[in-house]
């Protein structure tokens, strides 16, 4: 099965998706502490604040926030192995 551009980008992101929730899963599950944490919380990447541009027309508001925790990398990096090993046919 040959996927698209398009196709690729939307198993990446669904794979970073899966591992991003059961990562979140793996954190609800783990007793307090340092592991918890890691799997729960994980690490924040991204603007703390959004930026703002009034023109005094328009107003707009752009922010982004990426949240990764140990699961997310393996969905990514799954996710990319299944594209490449059979999207690429």
């Amino acid at each position: 099965m040959k996927v698209g551009w398009f196709g690729a980008i939307l198993i990446i992101l669904l794979g970073t998706v899966i591992g991003t929730l059961l990562g979140q899963i793996v954190g609800l599950l783990l007793p307090g502490g340092a592991a918890h944490d890691i799997f729960f919380k994980g690490v924040s990447i991204g603007l703390k604040d959004p930026l703002h541009l009034d023109l005094s027309v328009l107003q707009v508001i752009f922010g982004i926030t990426l949240s990764v925790n140990p699961l997310t990398l393996v969905g990514l990096l799954l996710a990319i192995y299944l594209v490449m090993r059979f999207g690429s046919k």
